[in-house]
């Protein structure tokens, strides 16, 4: 077998029914300590952002609230970064599912159906301010995607959060006219509810943000294999509801959830609320350092920053991606592709699949049978 040039970018190999760390091998790159000491440091967030295709208005504002944070200047404006950030994650999140899922899934791999349908969806429409598109996305989420009201779709997932959405696509395709996706949800239903992936979440409200960054200065391995209290975590859509639904009692991880936790936060983000709904900030963290943090698509992003004494060009950066966190080689995701061992082998290669688009990397993935 020819295997495929690694990309620039690296990309994340998974090996169904091998124990940990083998389960999981990444090739992405660490490009920092080459790009960034000795830069000045306001070339740095525009520089993030290219480097970080994927999700790159959350790198160019963590970058932002880093170096601030480092030079002891309050944020700026919280509420715009906060309002970027939702229109941000919601195309994302959008793209990810109307686009990604479909290429990555179906069986004969076409997305052609989706793209054509996110030609309409008001976030790309770029002769509206950010307000107006966000403000128009839930009529196209009831018309192209949910046949309910968003508001309706989430009072009957908020009451039944393991059922509803199993029943929303039986019933859709039952009696109504089912789109793309719920075309693709009851084709990989069956599989996703079956795979469990029972993990410890990465919660924002709940972490000691001095210490984390403590943690990426002292070690230069933490990044790539990051932990939290010597343990490793996931973080998302959905690890992070247990902040954003307080209230909601915690649930046994499937990959069924966790794809709809996904659909479930684009309705969110959607709603008069969305600005609320995903964790920023800084802080300092001594002479010339700053730790900054947001919620992105794929989870929690971090960048960590020294600058000189000037507080002009960087010594050192660091940035921990959501990626490094789920795609850990001894975390949620590597147990559960561990325990695909017994897996009949015609169905480990779909079940791998849908485990990788569950916990979502930011690089391609590939599939390697032991």
């Amino acid at each position: 077998m020819t295997l495929a040039p690694e990309p620039l970018a690296g990309r994340m190999h998974l090996r169904p029914g091998v124990a940990p760390p083998a389960a999981i091998h990444s090739t992405r790159p660490d490009l920092l300590p080459r790009l960034a000491p000795g830069r000045r440091a306001g070339e740095m967030p525009a520089l993030l952002g290219a480097v970080f295709t994927l999700c790159a208005a959350a790198h160019r504002l963590t970058a932002i609230a880093a170096i601030r944070a480092a030079r002891g200047e309050p944020a700026d404006d919280p509420a715009a970064a906060a309002q970027t950030l939702r229109l941000a994650t919601a195309r994302e999140q959008i793209l990810r599912i109307g686009h990604d899922w479909p290429r990555l899934l179906r069986q004969d791999g076409r997305s052609d159906e989706g793209a054509l349908l996110l030609r309409t969806c008001p976030l790309w429409r770029d002769d509206l301010p950010p307000a107006d598109r966000l403000e128009a996305l839930p009529v196209w989420l009831a018309h192209k995607w949910l046949g309910h009201t968003p508001a309706d779709w989430l009072q009957r997932h908020d009451a039944d959060p393991t059922g509803w959405a199993t029943r929303w696509v039986e019933q859709t395709v039952r009696f109504g006219t089912p789109g793309a996706l719920v075309r693709l949800l009851h084709q990989i239903g069956p599989a996703a509810r079956t795979l469990a992936t029972p993990g410890r979440s990465l919660r924002p409200a709940a972490t000691d943000w001095a210490l984390l960054g403590q943690a990426m200065a002292d070690d230069p391995a933490f990044c790539a294999r990051p932990h939290w209290h010597g343990q490793p975590a996931d973080t998302g859509p959905w690890s992070r509801r247990a902040d954003v639904d307080a209230s909601t009692p915690p649930l046994d991880g499937t990959v069924w959830l966790r794809l709809v936790a996904r659909l479930v936060e684009v309705l969110r983000l959607g709603a008069p609320d969305g600005a609320d709904r995903l964790d920023h900030g800084a802080c300092a963290l001594g002479r010339g350092a700053g730790l900054a943090w947001c919620e992105t698509a794929r989870g929690l992003l971090v960048h960590r920053v020294q600058l000189d004494a000037d507080g002009q060009r960087v010594q050192a950066w660091q940035v921990l991606a959501p990626t490094e966190w789920n795609f850990h080689p001894a975390g949620t995701l590597a147990h559960a592709l561990a325990a695909l061992r017994d897996t009949d082998p015609a169905q480990r290669d779909a079940a791998a699949r849908l485990l990788s688009v569950a916990f979502d990397p930011c690089v391609e993935f590939e599939v390697r049978h032991a």
